[in-house]
């Protein structure tokens, strides 16, 4: 417990002031409804504002796999000093292979704040007024296209040097067109149950062919539980 305290005591303060209001995860009074509040938010301005926008609608690959531990923990020591939490953080952080783990606290926390220079970078360098991110799925909203295909091209370029890239979910939809964020399309409908279902089962029977990890069936399921609770109140009808 003292070491728990002592974690969490030095990495929350330090931390969770740098972020911006913009990434809206695993943070108290933050979370998809505050996604979906945002995105809502920023249609109706753009819908006053513009005549016509368009919305860079980007995904991370594998993201929680993918992040870099040794440049996690350079991200980390600009930010704590104290050498004991330091160790603590570090020894959480090289406790998952490859990446982070999607189930603790920690590592949810560990997770947004890698992101967090790319939030400044879009919101500061690449001036986008509209932009809200939940973990590695964001939304960056423009009345000019060819910015946003611009604004595609740098953060690509960003996130190499943060040893992430961007997966084929990644693409440009006009103000009229309909998409999916956090689970909800743009008339605040769910995506489809079934289609939910089948992609989990699927990841099921890959797992039972040893194609992929236990621990990529588990992130599957933990991300849809997140956004679809009601649908694993009994979970032996997902299989």
């Amino acid at each position: 417990m003292k070491f728990f305290m002592k974690r969490k005591n030095n990495l929350y303060p330090a931390i969770l002031p740098c972020l911006l209001n913009v990434n809206v995860a695993s943070r108290k009074d933050m979370g998809t409804k505050k996604g979906l509040q945002l995105m809502n938010k920023f249609i109706r301005n753009c819908k006053i504002q513009y005549k016509k926008y368009y919305i860079l609608k980007c995904d991370i690959s594998k993201f929680f796999s993918s992040i870099n531990h040794d440049i996690l923990k350079e991200k980390i020591l600009k930010r704590i000093k104290d050498k004991d939490a330091i160790k603590i953080i570090f020894d959480i952080i090289d406790s998952y292979s490859p990446g982070l783990g999607i189930g603790s606290m920690t590592s949810q926390v560990l997770a947004i704040f890698y992101l967090n220079d790319l939030d400044h970078f879009i919101k500061e360098t690449l001036k986008i007024k509209y932009y809200v991110r939940y973990q590695d799925d964001f939304l960056l909203f423009h009345p000019s296209k060819e910015y946003l295909k611009y604004c595609l091209n740098k953060i690509k370029f960003f996130l190499e040097k943060e040893d992430l890239i961007l997966n084929k979910k990644t693409r440009i939809y006009s103000s009229k067109d309909n998409f999916i964020f956090l689970g909800k399309n743009l008339y605040g409908n769910p995506s489809k149950y079934r289609s939910v279902k089948r992609k989990i089962k699927n990841k099921k029977n890959l797992y039972f062919k040893n194609k992929i990890t236990l621990r990529s069936l588990t992130s599957t399921i933990i991300c849809y539980k997140y956004i679809y609770p009601n649908m694993f109140i009994d979970d032996n009808k997902l299989f």
